[in-house]
């Protein structure tokens, strides 16, 4: 096993935010879930540079009943298709006060448990401060993704304006 691993948040660094009542949200129909441009060249690089992709994502609509897990399977199965390697998903909202769902590090511990010694990197890509919040409880590096990376008041430790600008970054530093 790898000892770098990187975890990625899913909606809005793999794949499109869809837009629904006014706001950009995760996508609830499998005929909405699209993969961002250059998400398959920045998988592709990361896994040459012999990172464990590990995807931990929130998807608070199962618990609501807003969103069929069939649906949630088929986002799933394509995101297995980039080529990660493991998928954690926290299922709950806010209400079901569980460990795992960001910006608690449950979902990013769960991972870390499964590991016979400690990763020599770690890292933490996502979108939300609720990611960056995750990754810096377990001690990873902290890339925020996205338009407003550069004038977020999130606590990263890098900002890019997506997937395959981190990776470029991330592996620039060594």
């Amino acid at each position: 096993m790898s000892q770098k691993v990187v975890f990625l948040d899913r909606d809005g660094v793999l794949n499109a935010l869809v837009e629904r009542d006014g706001k950009m949200v995760s996508p609830r129909l499998f005929k909405d879930f699209r993969i961002l441009d250059g998400v398959n060249d920045a998988i592709a690089e990361l896994r040459r540079q012999n990172f464990e992709l590990v995807v931990v994502t929130n998807q608070p609509d199962i618990s609501r009943g807003l969103m069929m897990q069939s649906e949630l399977d088929l986002m799933t199965k394509a995101v297995f298709a980039l080529g990660v390697h493991h998928v954690f998903i926290c299922p709950h909202s806010d209400e079901d006060s569980c460990l795992c769902r960001k910006p608690k590090p449950g979902l990013l511990t769960q991972y870390l448990a499964l590991l016979d010694c400690k990763p020599t990197e770690l890292w933490m890509v996502g979108d939300r401060e609720v990611d960056i919040a995750a990754g810096l409880a377990i001690g990873a590096n902290t890339v925020l993704v996205g338009l407003g990376a550069f004038e977020s008041n999130t606590r990263q430790h890098f900002g890019v304006s997506n997937l395959f600008e981190a990776v470029k970054f991330m592996t620039a530093l060594k």
